[in-house]
C-alpha cells in the first residue's frame, strides 16, 4: 500500500473543461503539465489520473504520460469516483487536484502533505482562503489532502449533492475541527484575492504571458503570484482609463 497517492481529476463534464485540459503550452497540454508537476512532488508515492468511460473524455487517457496510470470509473459523482480509484490504488492518504491551472508548484503539494501528516488526528487538509466561496474544493495550484479511511467513510455517509461533488465541503461541515488541517494560503493570494484558475480566453492569454516569464523547469508559486498581481493591477489601471 502506498502512503500518499496523487489523484488528478480528469472527470471533465463540459466542453470548456475538456478544451482547457487539452490546450497546449510550451509543447505540453495542461493535463501533461499538471501530471508532471505532481510526479515531481517529493512527498507523493504515486500519481493516477481519474476519468470516466465517456467518448468525450477518451482524450484524457490518450494525453496522459505513459508512465502514469489512468483509472476509468463509472461512478456518478466525485466522492464515489475517488473512493473507487482508491480501492484500485490503495493508499493511506491521497492528494486531489483538478485541471484548472497548468502551472503547479510541486513544493506546495509537499507543503500540504507535510502539514497534514503533522496532525495525528487529521482527516482533511487544504489551503485556506479568506474567500469562503473557495472552501472545500481544489483550486488551481492548491490541492486537497484526505485520509483515505475517512474518505471511504464519507462516501458511505454523505448524501448532500454538494458534499458528493466537492468532498472537502463534507469534511469542513461534518467533522470535528481537530480533524481539519487548514493552512493559510500564501499571503499574496489572500491579500489580493488572486484566483489561479482559467475560465476565459483572457485568462488563457494571461497564463501564456506568465509561462513566457518563468522558468518552466522550476515553477515557483511566488513568481506566479507576482505575475498575477501585475496583470491584475494592469487590468485595473486599464479599466480606470476613460473609454
Amino acid at each position: 500500500m502506498l502512503k500518499t497517492l496523487g489523484i488528478i481529476d480528469g472527470l471533465l463534464t463540459t466542453d470548456r473543461e475538456r478544451r482547457n485540459a487539452s490546450r497546449s503550452l510550451g509543447g505540453k497540454t495542461v493535463l501533461e503539465w499538471v501530471t508532471r508537476q505532481m510526479t515531481d512532488s517529493l512527498q507523493l508515492d504515486g500519481v493516477v489520473v481519474m476519468t470516466d468511460h465517456s467518448e468525450e473524455n477518451m482524450f484524457v487517457k490518450m494525453m496522459t504520460p505513459l508512465d502514469v496510470p489512468v483509472f476509468m470509473t463509472n461512478a456518478n459523482d466525485t466522492l464515489a469516483a475517488l473512493s473507487k480509484t482508491l480501492e484500485s490504488f490503495p493508499a493511506e492518504h491521497c492528494v486531489y487536484i483538478g485541471l484548472d491551472w497548468p502551472l503547479i508548484d510541486s513544493h506546495l503539494i509537499d507543503r500540504l502533505i507535510i502539514a497534514a501528516e503533522s496532525n495525528p488526528n487529521g482527516w482533511y487538509a487544504a489551503f485556506q482562503f479568506e474567500n469562503d466561496a473557495r472552501r472545500g474544493r481544489p483550486l488551481g495550484m492548491f490541492a486537497e489532502w484526505y485520509h483515505v479511511r475517512a474518505l471511504h467513510r464519507a462516501n458511505r455517509k454523505a448524501v448532500d449533492p454538494m458534499h458528493r461533488e466537492y468532498p472537502g465541503t463534507y469534511f469542513l461541515e461534518q467533522v470535528k475541527k481537530e480533524a481539519l488541517t487548514l493552512i493559510p494560503a500564501p499571503s499574496p493570494f489572500c491579500e489580493h484575492d488572486l484566483c489561479p484558475t482559467f475560465e476565459s480566453e483572457d485568462d488563457w492569454e494571461n497564463i501564456a504571458m506568465i509561462f513566457e516569464s518563468i522558468d518552466a523547469d522550476n515553477i515557483q508559486w511566488h513568481h506566479i503570484a507576482e505575475l498575477l498581481l501585475s496583470l491584475l493591477q494592469k487590468a485595473k489601471s486599464k479599466a480606470k482609463v476613460p473609454g
